[in-house]
Formats: C-alpha cells, structure tokens, sequence
C-alpha cells in the first residue's frame, strides 16, 4: 500500500494527476493525468498538452479524452485555449491556468501556462 501511495504522489508531482477513489476499479475510482503538468511559451507560440482521462464503468476501466477549460475568465488575455484538443497558444506574457475535467467524473487536473 505504501508503495501505491508513493508512486501516486510521485507521478502526481511530475505530471498533475489527481485520484479520486481507487483507479483499479475493485471499489470504483477515476483519474485524469496530463503532462506536462507546467507549460512556458513565448507569445504567438503553441503547445498541445497530453490528457487522459480514466474511470470505473462497471467494475471495468474505460478511457477518454478529458475537456479543456480556463480556470479563470481573466486567463482569456494571456493564453487561447482549443475546449477539444487542450491546445495553449500564448497570447501575452502573464500566467495562466488551463484545466482538464473528466466528463465521466468530474475529476481535474490543472496545467500552470507562463507566457513570455
């Protein structure tokens, strides 16, 4: 157990996932993990994050893609953001954050965009 715990935090440092539950499906869970979990780009430059999305379907695992948003309607000046593919492109140097939401689950995991 200690070991599913570390691993768990350590991939959770490295890429921005969030556990909800048990992801083995044995008493239903789900998990979204993107990476990176911290993007920079200069303005005008584009990035497209990598996002999946997990979750118990009847004691079985199903997989997805998660949907993009902005966590903050004042993100919209520093970064544009594609709701489908999670694409970032960098509008004007700031900070901004991107977030991944299971449609499945509500899980999310966050993305921090510098812009310079």
């Amino acid at each position: 157990m200690q070991r599913v715990l570390a691993a768990a935090l350590l991939l959770f440092a490295v890429s921005g996932c969030i556990i909800v539950g048990d992801p083995t499906c044995s008493s239903g869970g789900a998990a979204v993990v993107v990476t990176p979990g911290v993007v920079v780009v200069a303005v005008g430059q584009s990035v497209t994050p990598n996002g999946s999305d997990s979750w118990c379907d009847g004691g079985h695992q199903s997989h997805g893609s998660p949907s993009w948003s902005l966590s903050r309607p004042g993100d919209s000046v520093y970064v544009s953001l594609d709701a489908t593919t999670g694409r970032i492109t960098g509008l004007r140097a700031g900070v901004a954050t991107v977030v991944a939401r299971s449609d499945h689950s509500g899980a999310t995991s966050a993305i921090q965009v510098t812009v310079r």
